[in-house]
């Protein structure tokens, strides 16, 4: 089977991301072959997939909406490379991408809904049209699926749901195996596994005050992420709970950085809260927290609740998207309303409070619920979407 994945970018992001570990998990579990496209230019992403001897192909083109000259570029690559198969990721894949495949008389185009779309009447209009050239789409929870259907844009029997992955690999944690020697080989096993250190895994009952207790969010700093809420409710728990060593972690960057920042300072709480900006490893800070926090007013999936999940965290998330579908509620995490500030604030109070034994038995449910976001799951699920 000849694949042809299309996106946007491969720089930074989920749809990167998704590509990366695509791309490597066709190497181990798959002998189809698979060429990617890239709209426009060079990537961090790119730069690492040509190091392992995988080359996208780079058309250094606007992808804005419309452009009809990439849909012809497209057209002609196509028709060169001839696969059975074409699957796009992104609005702008999509567009530009799905015409270009069924003008090239690719037999299945697959169009991939990567987030928690909004769209006004015009574009729901266009979208319609756009996926009538697909056969088959991809949503990446099954709250898009639901959403995209309501919004009209595609009949319910075209949509197939198929969960992003986050690499795990032999990362999840094994039991008692933090006490062994630190080789590499141990380092990758415990990738995912919590740290054991006096700020990991805090008691916050113990009356200790010299122990932090940390919680973080990792995720790009724009206003749907919904933190400035949480950063004024994290101000409230630091005035209720002053000698418990309270600290907020927010690794990621974005063009809300300069407004957070000043609410932060206006709180008075900029000794409490640190902004690590775009991290590549966040798992490395995810270890060394005690609880992550998610409090978007949407989200389509989110891989970053995924590997705080694989990390062992009690996890207190939005109820809205793909969440809902990853977190049971008081087993796996605590979902809350993003539009209650109350709730939120209730469900970080309750996971502050917890013992550490109670902790660990939500982190460990977490875990052993995250691993089948695996990278091998992913491809088995892409390849029944492909082959139906």
């Amino acid at each position: 089977m000849k694949i042809t994945r299309i996106v946007p970018l491969l720089d930074f992001g989920g749809v990167e991301q998704r590509i990366k570990h695509t791309v490597f998990g066709f190497k181990t579990f798959s002998k189809s072959t698979l060429d990617i496209i890239v709209l426009g230019g060079e990537g961090k992403i790119s730069q690492e997939l040509q190091l392992s001897g995988t080359h996208p192909i780079h058309l250094h083109q606007s992808f804005k909406i419309p452009n009809f000259r990439l849909i012809y570029k497209l057209y002609r690559l196509l028709k060169e490379i001839r696969p059975d198969i074409v699957h796009t990721s992104a609005s702008e894949a999509n567009f530009h991408g799905l015409f270009a495949a069924k003008m090239a008389g690719v037999p299945v185009r697959i169009g991939e809904e990567i987030g928690f779309p909004n769209h006004d009447w015009k574009w729901r209009l266009i979208f319609k049209w756009v996926y009538k050239s697909a056969t088959k789409i991809i949503a990446i929870s099954q709250a898009v699926k639901d959403r995209i259907v309501e919004l009209g844009e595609v009949e319910e029997g075209k949509v197939e749901v198929v969960y992003n992955p986050v690499e795990i690999g032999s990362r999840s944690k094994v039991k008692d195996e933090r006490s062994v020697s630190q080789t590499s080989d141990v380092n990758e096993t415990l990738r995912f596994a919590p740290a054991e250190k006096a700020g990991r895994q805090s008691d916050v009952n113990n009356g200790e005050s010299e122990k932090q207790f940390v919680f973080v969010t990792t995720c790009r700093l724009v206003p749907v992420k919904n933190l400035d809420t949480l950063i004024k409710v994290f101000s409230e728990i630091v005035e209720e709970y002053q000698d418990r060593g309270l600290k907020l972690w927010i690794v990621g960057d974005g063009p809300e950085k300069g407004n957070l920042e000043a609410l932060v300072k206006k709180l008075g709480i900029h000794e409490n809260v640190v902004f690590w900006g775009f991290q590549e490893d966040v798992v490395s800070y995810l270890k060394e927290a005690d609880a992550f926090v998610l409090s978007s007013f949407s989200e389509g999936f989110s891989i970053s609740l995924v590997e705080a999940m694989l990390c062992g965290l009690p996890c207190v998330v939005t109820n809205q998207g793909g969440p809902n579908e990853i977190v049971e509620d008081g087993k796996t995490g605590f979902l809350i309303n993003p539009h209650q500030a109350e709730n939120l604030k209730s469900k970080m109070l309750d996971v502050l409070n917890l013992s550490n034994e109670q902790r660990e038995l939500i982190g460990e449910r977490a875990q052993e619920s995250g691993r089948k976001y695996s990278v091998e799951n992913y491809v088995k699920r892409l390849l029944e979407v492909y082959s139906t």
